[in-house]
């Protein structure tokens, strides 16, 4: 996970929330937290990435629509992550 971008980390959050969300079901709730519109270019490349960095697994809903899904590494990172900044911060 250190080897993320914060964005990176914002979409596998994403991913791990919801039950095979399609690429634009991510796009949707990332920009309603970013407040901004995220254009194509940045979000499949960094989805593409967590793909290939197996924390996310995608798949195909049918021939123009893929969905993600958080992988057992995946959840593992999120879990290993949280831990780290339970020892940093204090809420």
């Amino acid at each position: 996970m250190d080897d993320l971008t914060g964005f990176q980390r914002d979409l596998l959050y994403v991913i791990a929330s919801a039950d095979r969300p399609s690429g634009q079901d991510v796009k949707e709730e990332i920009e309603e937290y970013y407040e901004s519109e995220i254009n194509h270019g940045r979000l499949y490349p960094n989805l593409d990435t967590l793909v290939n960095k197996e924390l996310v697994e995608k798949g195909e809903l049918d021939r123009r629509t893929n969905y993600y899904a958080i992988s057992d590494a995946g959840e593992q990172a999120i879990q290993d992550r949280r831990e780290w900044e339970d020892q940093h911060v204090e809420l």
